[in-house]
């Protein structure tokens, strides 16, 4: 394993030995009678193979997601989505009381949630708001890294909640000022809907780069749960297979999900729905554009939109009432404005053209409420 990244990882789990699970001591097979693992040996009807336990790490799995993602099978860890990646990562470099995350707010509440829970110390740098986006705050990021145990820093990108996009070389910049001294792991899982590529081709020029990718968004799997952690070092995904990870992670159906979502077969059915989500994207920024009810819409690679809606003749955001009125009209959608980084702001998901247009009909009917609670 890298030096830089082996030297991070907290030293119990160096010297730990992993358990060897049944399903690890022999590949499944049709041909072969398996009597190791406890299992019933009675399928039941209609469920083909459910009865026995599924492959760790199946290798036509990581072999599909290598050809997805432009890496080594050997690079690749399979996770339960990449909110596992996410814990398993945090838990395996951070030493608790002792070390800390770095991440920059406003971004995805796991990061905090799971570096608490072990607990370690969350150092916060935030966004710099600018054109209608937001950007990273390099130096500051590189900064603050140094001068505290840091072992982490999580990056977003597009970011959950803006949206927005950073920097490669900004983030390439931060990989590079932090080698030897904390793993950059970058969360790609809205990259799909972006203009901009994936990081992955840079993997093996950053010793301390980890990407996470997941099929839970532009793959449309969110209910299988399926991610991916992608790294360089295949010693070091050796080790988080033997060490870290669950025994048996994937479940079977999601596994054959995974496959198919996949499969060349719907790569034309992947590209559609790409496509028809980024064009749905700009039509409903375009109508919030013209919107009574949103003060501002913030620039997004993503499958949703961050909006910061409009105040009411107190001066006070309309955000709750309208969250409350779109309820009420069996439309949800993520109410952020109590939250410090987004304060007023709520998040919409692009829906399918038939769905974007309720939203705007519920839209307009709030700004019927509101003109005839003025008069």
């Amino acid at each position: 394993m890298n030096e830089h990244l082996k030297k991070l990882i907290r030293t119990h789990y160096l010297s730990l030995s992993g358990y060897v699970s049944a399903g690890m001591e022999a590949a499944k097979g049709d041909e072969k009678i398996f009597m190791n693992a406890n299992e019933n040996p009675y399928a039941l009807p209609g469920l083909g193979s459910m009865n026995r336990y599924p492959e760790p790490q199946p290798i036509e799995l990581l072999e599909a997601y290598a050809k997805t993602y432009g890496v080594e099978p050997s690079q690749i860890l399979a996770t339960r989505g990449a909110d596992e990646s996410i814990k398993l990562l945090t838990r395996v470099f951070c030493e608790p009381h002792k070390d800390s995350i770095l991440i920059h707010p406003p971004t995805f509440g796991i990061y905090k949630v799971d570096a608490q829970s072990l607990p370690v110390e969350v150092l916060e740098v935030p966004l710099i708001e600018e054109a209608g986006s937001f950007a990273l705050d390099t130096e500051k990021m590189i900064e603050t890294a140094k001068s505290k145990k840091t072992k982490i820093v999580y990056i977003c990108s597009p970011n959950n909640p803006t949206g927005s996009s950073f920097a490669h070389e900004d983030i390439l910049n931060i990989c590079t000022e932090l080698e030897g001294t904390s793993v950059v792991i970058l969360d790609e899982a809205y990259v799909e809907f972006s203009a901009k590529e994936s990081l992955t081709p840079k993997l093996a020029e950053h010793s301390n780069l980890i990407i996470l990718r997941t099929l839970s968004k532009a793959y449309s799997l969110a209910g299988a749960r399926m991610g991916v952690t992608l790294c360089a070092d295949k010693n070091f995904i050796t080790f988080m297979k033997e060490k870290v990870a669950d025994i048996y992670p994937l479940p079977l159906p999601s596994v054959m999900a995974a496959l198919r979502a996949l499969s060349p077969e719907s790569k034309d059915n992947f590209q559609n729905n790409i496509q028809s989500i980024r064009s749905e994207r700009e039509r409903l920024k375009e109508e919030f554009r013209t919107s009574r009810l949103i003060k501002k819409t913030y620039i997004s690679d993503a499958n949703f939109l961050l909006v910061k809606m409009a105040i009411d003749q107190g001066d006070k955001s309309i955000a709750g009432d309208f969250i409350a009125f779109c309820l009420s009209q069996d439309l949800i959608l993520r109410d952020l404005s109590d939250k410090p980084d987004t304060q007023g702001c709520i998040r919409i998901t692009i829906g399918s053209p038939e769905q974007n247009d309720y939203l705007i009909k519920v839209m307009k009917r709030f700004e019927d409420k509101m003109a005839a609670a003025a008069a």
